[in-house]
């Protein structure tokens, strides 16, 4: 058996011929890196089938000269490195088939777990959102109005022997997200709720916190309603188009609820633990909005 000389052989061919010993070169005419031709040369690897064809044609020789430094007229080289390649394609295709499989059971776990997370779910009733479902929604809306006995969702009290004071609901983190996209909110607040100023400055407060700049709060504005209501309710203009885009299975299940110009109405659940809200129909999102009108009417002292 002949001993392979290939990294000899191509060291000699770099250096005595018309690259004059310019490797870098050599690496950019065979569209290799300088550091692959380098482990070539070192004999730390060999060239593909591909590549060894490539640097014969290079330096015009043949396959035999540039693998044992001789030509042979019996030389089966091709055929061992086909043989070669084949081998190293078979196992590339088992190790990607594995890594395809591995992804496979991953998924197939997380599939099993977001299963499990919804089974535990109560199911919803058509019109009716959980607070999550809340959430999402609110998420898509251009501009708020929002009709509130207080501002719980968005405030939480804290007293506890570490820590004392008030921190952000689950609404307040996509109201500020919001916020900052350039989106704005109306808040008509109870004339009944208790310390509303001090809670205002607290919600303006907790906004600052999350960087927003003034001219971005000044975006979320407050009012206090010149009458009485009793049930909490939001009108919604919503980004239909990034819905549909972003949130496919949402959009299916409200679409329905979605006027003509893109809002969308909704009651407040109080008595309910799960479902959070409840959607209107075309009639009752019309009502929403007169009694909005109604309890928005200028009055003096009114706005905070």
């Amino acid at each position: 058996m002949r001993e392979i000389e290939l990294a000899a052989t191509l060291k000699h061919l770099i250096d005595s011929g018309k690259y004059a010993g310019n490797r870098r070169r050599v690496a950019n005419d065979l569209g290799i890196t300088p550091a692959a031709l380098s482990q070539y040369l070192k004999g730390q690897t060999r060239p593909s089938l591909e590549n060894l064809v490539a640097i014969a044609d290079l330096f015009d020789v043949s396959l035999d000269y540039l693998m044992f430094g001789e030509d042979s007229a019996e030389s089966r080289l091709v055929g061992r490195y086909m043989e070669a390649g084949f081998a190293a394609s078979r196992a590339e295709a088992a190790a990607e088939a594995a890594r395809v499989a591995k992804i496979g059971t991953i998924i197939a776990e997380q599939i099993a777990s977001a299963a499990q997370a919804v089974a535990k779910r109560p199911p919803t009733f058509h019109g009716m959102l959980d607070h999550i479902q809340a959430l999402e929604l609110e998420r898509y809306s251009k501009h708020s109005i929002v009709v509130v006995m207080n501002l719980d969702e968005n405030l939480r009290d804290v007293d506890s022997e570490f820590e004392r004071g008030v921190t952000a609901g689950g609404f307040l983190a996509v109201v500020a997200d919001n916020l900052r996209a350039g989106r704005s909110y109306s808040f008509v607040l109870s004339q009944d709720m208790s310390e509303r100023e001090s809670r205002i400055q607290q919600f303006r407060d907790l906004l600052r916190k999350r960087r927003l700049t003034e001219a971005q709060i000044s975006e979320c504005k407050f009012t206090v309603a010149t009458d009485l209501f009793y049930v909490g309710f939001g009108l919604l203009h919503l980004d239909v188009d990034a819905m549909r885009r972003s949130s496919p299975v949402l959009f299916n299940f409200v679409e329905s609820y979605i006027s003509h110009e893109g809002w969308i109405g909704y009651t407040e659940l109080a008595s309910n633990s799960h479902f959070t809200t409840s959607l209107m129909d075309a009639d009752h999102r019309r009502l929403a909005e007169l009694t909005v009108e109604r309890l928005t009417r200028p009055a003096k002292g009114n706005r905070a």
